[in-house]
């Protein structure tokens, strides 16, 4: 072997292999395409608002330190041209997208496996809000309530059984808001 091809494999190859063998950035959302937890149905099926009237106010997931942060205008606001603050205009796509890969990249390998199939109960974002496991907040949602349906039917979604867009608008109304 000449001296030339020894030294291209011996730099080449290992940085071929390297770059193979790493995963997504911190971040970034790896996932097969899957019919479930679409970020389409995460807008349209109103889960977003449910996430944003949940667990988006300041003191909770709208504030810069959480690791799962979600923007809303009734809370944390990315920057924007428009220089919408808090309790201005409505949530934009971009905020709404943020919120969706905050949530989606919470914990990546285990979303992976409840898109492919999996229990929707193993995530954080199930266990945290029912207070299946400790949840600094409180419990956010109760077993059988219109925020459990909602988030289990989008974790769960198909084509022939979609998000419960009723139990999700139902949801948007937190309790502390009610009447």
């Amino acid at each position: 072997m000449s001296g030339k091809r020894a030294l291209y494999l011996l730099l080449f190859v290992p940085g071929c292999v390297a770059l193979a063998c790493s995963g997504p950035t911190k971040g970034e959302l790896d996932r097969k395409s899957a019919p479930r937890a679409t970020i389409g149905s995460f807008r349209t099926g109103g889960v977003g608002v449910v996430f944003e009237r949940r667990c988006g106010s300041l003191d909770c997931h709208g504030s810069p330190a959480r690791n799962m942060r979600i923007y809303s205008n009734r809370g944390l606001r990315l920057p924007n041209e428009a220089g919408l603050a808090a309790g201005q205009g409505e949530t934009t796509l971009d905020e709404s997208s943020e919120n969706y890969q905050s949530i989606m990249t919470l914990e990546p390998e285990s979303t992976n496996d409840v898109v492919n199939g999996g229990d929707p109960y193993s995530l954080l974002i199930m266990k945290k809000p029912l207070e299946i496991e400790r949840h600094k907040g409180g419990p956010t949602i109760r077993r059988g309530d219109d925020a459990e349906r909602c988030l289990v039917s989008w974790l769960k979604e198909t084509t022939t059984e979609p998000v419960d867009k009723a139990a999700c608008n139902a949801a948007a109304v937190f309790p502390k808001e009610s009447p």
